[in-house]
């Protein structure tokens, strides 16, 4: 398998995360506030989530593809940059999101990096793809180009770069297939787009 073969997954999915209402209320300022806050509760849980499964990941790599900083800024800018109220600190998990993170930490846990890996990058990846699609719609004087800019600067961007240098290597050195990779992959951009269904309230 390569990443060419992964691209449709991408790009069919990436089609529909755009369509979402929260996703163009980011870039036309049309989100409510219980919108911006149940998004951000449940963004805030899943980041802290994500970032540990995120170490653990990098430590199953080989050490030549391990990233010596995981964390280079704070994704809580981005979530400041939609202006929840202090109401958000008071919303529970949602279904959806326990439903994401339990694929990701069981993907982990079997220990493959490649299957970690591809678990893990439709969220990173498609983050960057959101920000850089409402980046060239035009991001209305709202407040939320913060958060656009947040997942277009360099230090986010470069991480989807390594995560798929990564993912090229660690297909490039697979004697054999014994995960569905591509299931995995699409599974979680499946999550991602639940994730943005979600956050319309």
């Amino acid at each position: 398998m390569t990443r060419e073969e992964l691209m449709p997954i991408r790009d069919h999915m990436m089609a529909a995360i755009m369509q979402e209402p929260f996703v163009q209320g980011i870039r036309n300022g049309k989100i409510s506030q219980a919108s911006r806050d149940y998004y951000v509760a449940q963004d805030h849980y899943y980041v802290d989530v994500f970032m540990r499964l995120l170490d653990q990941t990098n430590v199953q790599l080989p050490l030549e593809l391990r990233r010596k900083e995981m964390t280079a800024s704070n994704e809580s800018d981005a979530h400041l940059g939609l202006a929840p109220s202090e109401q958000y600190q008071q919303i529970a998990v949602g279904e959806h999101n326990t439903s994401y993170l339990n694929h990701l930490r069981a993907t982990v846990a079997q220990g493959d990096p490649l299957a970690s890996m591809l678990a893990l990058l439709p969220c990173t990846e498609s983050y960057g793809l959101i920000a850089q699609d409402l980046q060239q719609q035009g991001v209305a004087s709202n407040g939320f180009n913060v958060w656009v800019d947040y997942y277009t600067n360099q230090a986010y961007q470069s991480v989807i770069d390594w995560s798929w240098r990564t993912v090229d290597q660690l297909f490039a050195q697979k004697q054999s297939a014994p995960a569905d990779y591509a299931s995995i992959y699409e599974t979680s951009y499946q999550h991602e787009l639940a994730f943005w269904q979600a956050a319309n309230q």
